[in-house]
């Protein structure tokens, strides 16, 4: 009797020993088998059948790896769910943020590079510009003082009334041919020292070859009574010139007023000098024996006590109003001393 193959319980197919079907097949046939003995055969062939398709689907799971349809089914449906949106996938997610994390990094990169660049070109640009205008001043400089392109051609002498303009010219000859930036203040100063009549100037050099000086020229202010004539003097007491007699606007001075050192001679001469021009033509006299009692006379014959020289432009416009008030009227004294209470005689 065959031998029945023994089925582990595990989940593998039983092992079938295939020797006993063998030598039962090839054995000679002997009678006829009971009915139950057929069926047994049968059975047992069915099972090893059974056992064989079972090892072959055995193998064929170890190189085919066997696949869940409803897992698969089941994937599909939750990538479709996260595709609409209902379940979003976190990891997806994230690597979405990282990727647009950096794609903002590169255009962060991408426009500080930018922005460094311009900046650093517009930096070499002005220090460019700065030394090119550092260089072009050197050599403006370089050719105007080692260079006869700027030397003196024209001199140019501005604001001689009394003083011998041409003998100005003359004496500011010298720096003909010399570089405008190498004239000196203290030559050109030396130059016109020989002048009393200048009392201050200004030297302008004007390229490329014009040297422009102004000059100021001292105002008689006062004369005194001398053996030829009259001489004229400034508010400084500089010797301006003599005279046959003394002109318009140039009072002559008497009493402490013809020395020259005094107090009395400062006070009048610095009055005369602040005072307008058409007033000072009014006045023919100055007399003072101090500093604080200055007095002059006009040509109408009216004697102006004036005081010190303090506040000298307000008492002249108060002179002038009152002259112009007391016109016609018989005055002879008008005290400005104090120009709150004028008062007239």
């Amino acid at each position: 009797m065959p031998a029945r193959a023994h089925v582990p319980e595990t989940g593998v197919s039983p092992t079938i020993d295939l020797s006993d079907v063998r030598a039962s097949r090839h054995a000679p046939p002997e009678q006829e088998a009971p009915d139950s003995a057929t069926r047994a055969e049968e059975d047992l062939q069915g099972r090893a059948s059974g056992a064989i398709d079972g090892a072959r689907a055995v193998r064929l799971s170890d190189e085919h790896p066997t696949v869940d349809l409803g897992s698969l089914d089941t994937r599909a449906r939750s990538g479709l769910d996260r595709f609409r949106g209902s379940e979003p996938d976190p990891v997806r997610e994230a690597e979405r943020r990282v990727a647009a994390a950096a794609r903002l990094r590169k255009r962060q990169a991408r426009r500080e590079r930018r922005r460094f660049s311009a900046e650093a070109r517009g930096r070499r640009r002005h220090w460019i510009i700065a030394f090119a205008a550092v260089g072009a001043l050197a050599l403006f400089v370089g050719a105007g003082v080692f260079t006869p392109l700027m030397a003196v051609k024209t001199v140019e002498v501005t604001g001689a009334e009394s003083v011998n303009a041409a003998d100005v010219h003359s004496a500011l000859e010298r720096f003909e041919g010399r570089p405008l930036a190498l004239i000196d203040d203290a030559e050109v100063h030396r130059a016109l020292e020989p002048f009393p009549l200048i009392q201050r100037y200004a030297v302008e050099r004007v390229p490329p070859h014009t040297l422009v000086v102004r000059i100021e020229e001292r105002v008689p202010v006062i004369s005194v009574a001398g053996a030829d004539g009259v001489e004229l003097y400034d508010a400084a007491g500089v010797l301006l010139g003599a005279a046959d007699a003394a002109p318009a606007g140039v009072p002559v001075g008497a009493g402490a007023l013809t020395d020259r050192g005094s107090a009395a001679f400062r006070s009048a001469s610095r009055a005369l000098r602040d005072m307008p021009a058409d007033l000072r033509a009014q006045i023919t006299s100055a007399s003072a024996s101090s500093a604080q009692d200055v007095t002059f006379t006009l040509a109408s014959g009216i004697t102006v006590l004036w005081g010190d020289a303090d506040e000298s432009r307000r008492k002249a416009v108060v002179l002038q109003a009152m002259l112009a008030s007391l016109a016609g009227q018989p005055v002879t004294r008008i005290d400005v001393s104090a120009t709150e209470a004028p008062v007239f005689e």
